[in-house]
């Protein structure tokens, strides 16, 4: 029995630095206290928020061959991620991202996806090896993985969770063609569907056009402090949020679908698994850091129950 999520996406290296203000217009600010290097990467906070949820986790990824590369890998096999399907790249090195740290937040950064980016159809396939229950990735992925990947979900009957991270307008969500469930941010709403998510006539409205880009099994939209909306082409509900206090929402976004797939794999219901995703993201924004932050199972449940 398939019980596994696969997760397709980046894995960065993250730098970490305290700063007075963010500078601009060619000003050199002195970062205060120490640097940190940091494992990140959207996929890499999926994979984990998998794990953690006690659900058998793989990741598919590229890293440089270089002293970062080696370091995230370790990270991921001490959260008991399965790292064998993360490509080793000779050329590209290990993505990476600067984060300036004000005192009230963060007051901007630089990513390089680095080898991440490099992600091919070839290396995403040979991860299907790995027999997933439910398969997730992102649209920062590139669009010919995407379909492939759709495609090798759909050839296969498996449900495709496809994260809107990275969301562009005229993205061709049409070719996605499998039996998907899509969550999105507000943000992206926005982004795919030139909706505003200000209202539930509007989250509705939001949902159709998601329905009309691309074959569809759910739409999730999740709506930070406001809960998640969720439709099934007929039926929609509004799920409430716990309401923690947040304070960081570096892996917020991705501990929601991390958990969200883990739960689906258990239950195959979309509500259960939006309200578990729901508590873990809240738990996730309340503390602060990126794997840090990512709440087990048993912490997610005490919320929950």
């Amino acid at each position: 029995m398939r019980d596994s999520v696969l997760t397709i996406g980046t894995a960065t290296m993250d730098i970490l630095l305290n700063v007075p203000y963010a500078p601009n217009g060619g000003r050199i600010v002195n970062s205060k206290d120490r640097y940190s290097f940091t494992p990140g990467g959207n996929g890499a906070y999926t994979a984990v928020a998998v794990s953690r949820s006690e659900t058998t986790s793989t990741l598919a990824t590229r890293v440089g061959d270089d002293e970062q590369g080696d370091r995230l890998i370790r990270y991921l096999k001490d959260d008991n991620v399965n790292t064998n399907y993360i490509v080793k790249d000779p050329v590209n090195q290990t993505g990476l991202s600067v984060y300036l740290l004000e005192e009230y937040g963060l007051g901007g950064g630089i990513n390089f996806r680095g080898a991440s980016a490099k992600l091919s159809c070839s290396n995403a396939e040979a991860a299907f090896k790995s027999k997933p229950a439910v398969v997730t990735a992102t649209l920062e992925t590139d669009i010919e993985v995407l379909n492939n990947v759709a495609s090798l979900c759909r050839d296969e009957e498996l449900p495709f969770v496809l994260d809107a991270t990275g969301a562009y307008e005229n993205v061709r969500l049409h070719t996605l063609e499998s039996d998907s469930i899509i969550i999105t941010g507000d943000k992206e709403i926005e982004v795919l569907t030139g909706i505003r998510a200000d209202s539930t006539q509007n989250y509705l409205r939001a949902c159709i056009c998601l329905f009309e880009k691309m074959p569809l099994r759910f739409a999730v939209l999740k709506l930070g402090g406001k809960g998640a909306y969720i439709y099934d082409g007929k039926y929609c509900e509004l799920l409430m949020s716990p309401g923690l206090q947040a304070v960081d929402i570096t892996a917020e976004h991705q501990c929601f679908v991390g958990a969200f797939c883990s739960d689906f794999v258990r239950n195959f219901e979309v509500d259960k698994a939006t309200k578990y995703a729901l508590a873990a993201s809240n738990i996730s924004a309340s503390k602060v850091g990126g794997f840090a932050s990512i709440p087990t199972r048993t912490e997610i449940e005490n919320l929950l129950y």
